[in-house]
């Protein structure tokens, strides 16, 4: 029987010539590269932004600084992999401007196209997927195919904690941005995925740090009662980052202020009398929004609901999924998580991971009295395969284990 080889062998295995288009901020891409170039493997990159440099320095051989307009970076690209017989494009996230592009022009030269992302199996791993990550996965979403391939998946590697706090992602995040501000006239056409104004993110950070620090002994609390069971039941909805793409791209919503609305007003027309909600927001959105206006509106509206609605910001996720009866959430891993911890889940927007044996087949108002389980053979099948093909042990913030073969 053959076993299952890895995503991250077939990269190695499969081509010659590898351009890596915007990693994640911080040093994977250069570390990336030079492993590739351990195996004598030709590696170019493309910078897009002064951000990009400070991590992979124009200085590094077969490294490209890109100051073109965007509706220029299709004909920009074309030639480049035409003359450099660039056979892989590498790239973090699928759903950036450049991106998007890249994964055309791929197509129509036959350049196999790999996406790195955030692991779906979270905090030690990252992603590593052919043709696109989260609802771009070409995965068949069909719980036979991952019961059939688990069978010729070897037992997944030891896993290292590899995973580090805020602080190492802050100071990473400000490095880059700080470079990207300073530098913009360097790269004056350059359009970035979200907002590039420094004094907007130190403002916000601060501000997160504030929240943090004014919520913690309340979200402490009120952790200890869950883990207490002193909340009787309840459903969980973890909101997601408010310009994230799987808010954007991956559903219908036009912002996570409309998906949270439809759901209050689910739970107080249609949930059961004794079932209370949480709703808990987003860490690395603590600063940047507050949904707090839209909670207590509702419960304005509704004086017998505001016993039974909660709004958390630090609340550690393992307690609330430990005591939870399940989840509701757009397309979010914590919905992985969940599985993990044999929740049922209901997915409002398009995720990878929603089909028939995980994830609810129903719709929101049903899923209230839901008293189903996700199968648990089909997600051991699951997570077996994707630990076993798409998922690296690591931590772009941190370090990622980069070895060969993987499954070792």
């Amino acid at each position: 029987m053959d076993v299952l080889k890895h995503n991250l062998d077939e990269l190695l295995e499969s081509s010659t010539n590898y351009l890596l288009l915007q990693g994640p901020i911080g040093p994977f891409f250069t570390e990336l590269s030079a492993w590739l170039k351990t195996f004598h493997k030709q590696v170019f990159k493309i910078n897009f932004n002064s951000g990009d440099e400070a991590f992979y320095p124009n200085s590094i051989p077969q490294t490209f600084a890109y100051q073109g307009q965007l509706d220029q970076f299709d004909q920009y690209l074309r030639f480049f992999c035409h003359q450099h017989s660039i056979d892989a494009i590498i790239c973090f996230g699928d759903t950036r401007a450049y991106h998007r592009i890249a994964k055309i022009v791929a197509d129509k030269q036959k350049i196999s196209f790999w996406v790195f992302e955030e692991g779906y199996f979270r905090p030690d791993y990252v992603t590593l997927e052919k043709n696109g990550v989260n609802d771009f996965s070409t995965l068949p979403r069909d719980a036979n195919f991952f019961l059939k391939q688990a069978l010729h998946c070897p037992l997944p590697p030891e896993q290292l904690k590899l995973a580090k706090g805020f602080i190492s992602l802050a100071t990473i995040a400000i490095k880059y941005y700080t470079k990207a501000y300073f530098n913009q006239d360097k790269y004056p056409d350059y359009q970035h995925h979200r907002i590039l104004d420094l004094k907007y993110y130190i403002k916000l950070w601060l501000t997160s740090g504030i929240k943090r620090a004014y919520y913690y002994w309340q979200d402490r609390s009120f952790g200890k009662k869950v883990a207490a069971g002193k909340l009787g039941d309840f459903f969980l909805v973890p909101l997601q980052v408010y310009d994230d793409s799987q808010v954007r791209i991956h559903c219908d919503y036009e912002s996570v202020d409309a998906f949270l609305k439809e759901i209050l007003e689910s739970f107080i027309y249609h949930a059961p009398s004794a079932l209370n909600l949480i709703i808990k927001h987003h860490p690395m959105d603590r600063g940047f929004v507050d949904y707090g206006h839209v909670i207590k509106q509702y419960k304005t509206q509704y004086p017998a609901f505001k016993k039974r609605i909660f709004y958390v910001h630090d609340v550690p996720t393992p307690i609330l999924l430990r005591k939870g009866k399940g989840m509701i959430t757009l397309n979010s891993t914590s919905g992985i998580s969940a599985l993990l911890h044999r929740m049922p889940v209901l997915t409002l927007g398009r995720a990878s991971y929603n089909f028939e044996g995980l994830t609810y087949q129903g719709n929101l108002h049903s899923f209230w009295h839901n008293k189903g389980l996700p199968e648990a053979k089909v997600f051991d099948a699951y997570r077996k395969y994707h630990l076993s093909k798409t998922q690296i042990n690591g931590s772009f913030y941190s370090k990622v284990i980069l070895r060969y073969p993987y499954n070792q």
